[in-house]
């Protein structure tokens, strides 16, 4: 009984898996399908080295530096942007945690609150595809919006649906720089994957099929719940 009342909050999930597999498309939808809240730890660094706070010019020193920013500070980030109202119902996180100590701190963070992750879900694809992808993967700089030339191309050559505002390609997408990217993810993921493979709370996704498909795999997993 305990536990369910725990849960009946919302749900807290986080994704795994290579740059391009598709973890930002289908975090939208996990936000309005569970009314939770999407942090990713790219936007909230980025958001943080902009930000006139402590905190924030410290991440940008970092930044600025060329030099890794240490799980604490990466930590002390995710814990202040899940008191935003919107994360009450819960969280979907993206780009984190990165490793097992920030697994684990994860972990303690939801337990002082007497909250648990309810899944990993684990975006598997192969590295070829994910070359092919991030070759046309395109950028809404404000929101975060991505679009892909292929894939999912905007309805007007490289301008946002919404706003009309132009696309960019984001220099980290570069064959180079994915290359290092995910090598890096591979490097770094293998023992957090086994961490929540462990705790059986890890789920596999195929992440190469189409969006529809990879959103009716992560409904099955995670089937919505009465708010």
């Amino acid at each position: 009984m305990s536990d369910d009342k725990k849960d009946s909050s919302g749900i807290h999930v986080v994704l795994l898996g290579p740059p391009g597999s598709g973890k930002g498309t289908q975090s939208p939808m996990l936000v309005k399908e569970h009314n939770i809240c999407h942090l990713s730890s790219g936007d909230i660094l980025r958001s943080a080295a902009t930000a006139q706070t402590p905190l924030g010019q410290e991440v940008n020193k970092i930044i600025n530096e060329g030099k890794l920013v240490p799980d604490d500070l990466i930590v002390e980030l995710i814990k202040e942007n899940l008191k935003r109202p919107e994360c009450k119902n819960g969280f979907v996180l993206d780009g984190f945690p990165r490793t097992v100590d920030q697994a684990k701190q994860l972990d303690s963070m939801l337990s002082q609150n007497n909250k648990k992750l309810d899944r990993a879900l684990h975006f598997q694809i192969n590295d070829d595809l994910l070359f092919e992808r991030s070759a046309g993967r395109l950028l809404h700089p404000a929101s975060g919006r991505i679009y892909h030339r292929t894939f999912s191309p905007p309805r007007q050559s490289m301008l946002d649906d919404i706003t009309g505002e132009p696309l960019v390609r984001r220099t980290d997408d570069k064959e180079d720089v994915m290359k290092k990217r995910i090598r890096s993810y591979h490097e770094q993921t293998s023992p957090v994957l086994k961490y929540y493979k462990d705790r059986n709370i890890l789920s596999t996704i195929d992440a190469s099929l189409s969006k529809e498909s990879v959103w009716e795999q992560i409904k099955e997993i995670l089937p919505r719940k009465a708010l």
